[in-house]
């Protein structure tokens, strides 16, 4: 039987971790209207998956990843 695996971030995490990114380390704006709320969320699901996909990830580069593609298609 095949066990679903564990977890090394949560999608809060990685939600405060991409929103922690966007606005403190590259100093970006957001309006966070419901739409936006909604992709970010999605953004990090979608970041948890991918890290706990793979062993060797480094949870960080796939999260800033995520968020120089969501800035650069929402600039």
């Amino acid at each position: 039987m095949n066990t679903p695996r564990k977890e090394r971030i949560s999608k809060e995490e990685a939600l405060n971790f991409l929103l922690t990114h966007i606005i403190v380390e590259r100093g970006e704006s957001l309006m966070l209207d419901q739409l936006t709320l909604f992709n970010l969320t999605n953004l990090a699901q979608q970041a948890v998956k991918q890290i706990s996909e793979s062993e060797g990830i480094i949870p960080h580069e796939v999260i800033e990843t995520l968020a120089a593609e969501f800035m650069e298609n929402n600039a």
